[in-house]
């Protein structure tokens, strides 16, 4: 059995950006992969469907969830962990959040990696699956807890906007134990957990925060290390 893993790709598949990534992703999964999403991105999700089938999409089904009790039920629960490869998208990130945190379909993903298929986040829906995760609140980005797809992780697209890269520094300095993932758009990233976890860059570029032994000042954060990976490079947490 091939190993399982959890991605992250910081692009629209519309436009085509990490086209390499997402045929590979693919070839590996026999062509076969489920749309996740919420009822009001069914209509976006097709035409991801249809995009995707030039990059080798053979078999491409579409889960739209309209109620949190939908994500609690087991025939669509069995559905996703019976799939290669499962694609979650949303808008509203808190609503997504809040629509499968601690479901029966949570649980599914799990089991889709564990089996040695792939979970793929697109776009800032990534942002969701570490144990931190961020959301927007008058103006700037707050955190809370993710859905931790990826234990012992903060994850943050678009890091390189005002304000988020501080917002990201003050949560790991009060919190040691959590290693800080900033992820610029267009990002591609990859993570296996065996025989231990290990993140890999496929695209794009990483700012790795480790807070041990920093603190928040108040003001800013002292004492943190901080680490750029490019394509190729990977970490392990």
């Amino acid at each position: 059995m091939r190993q399982g893993y959890v991605a992250l790709l910081l692009a629209d598949p519309l436009r085509g950006r990490l086209q390499s990534v997402e045929a590979r992703l693919l070839e590996e999964a026999g062509g076969r992969a489920l749309f996740l999403v919420p009822w009001a991105l069914r209509d976006l999700a097709e035409a991801w469907r249809l995009a995707w089938r030039v990059l080798g999409l053979k078999e491409g089904r579409i889960l739209a969830l309209r109620r949190r009790e939908a994500a609690f039920d087991p025939e669509v629960a069995q559905e996703v962990a019976h799939s290669p490869l499962v694609l979650l998208a949303a808008e509203g990130l808190g609503e997504f959040l809040e629509l499968i945190q601690g479901s029966l379909v949570l649980q599914a993903l799990l089991e889709v990696q564990r089996q040695g298929g792939g979970v793929v986040a697109l776009g800032e829906t990534g942002g969701l699956l570490g144990e931190a995760a961020f959301l927007p609140w008058e103006g700037e980005v707050r955190p809370r807890l993710g859905l931790s797809l990826l234990r012992g992780l903060a994850l943050l697209p678009r890091v390189e906007e005002r304000g988020r890269f501080l917002a990201l520094s003050r949560l790991v300095a009060d919190n040691p134990d959590l290693l800080g993932l900033g992820l610029l758009e267009g990002t591609a990233l990859r993570f296996r957990f065996h025989p231990q976890a290990k993140g890999e860059v496929l695209a794009g570029g990483v700012t790795l925060v480790d807070a041990g032994g920093a603190e928040w000042t108040g003001r800013g954060v002292r004492g943190l290390r901080v680490d750029v990976l490019a394509p190729g490079e990977g970490f392990t947490w």
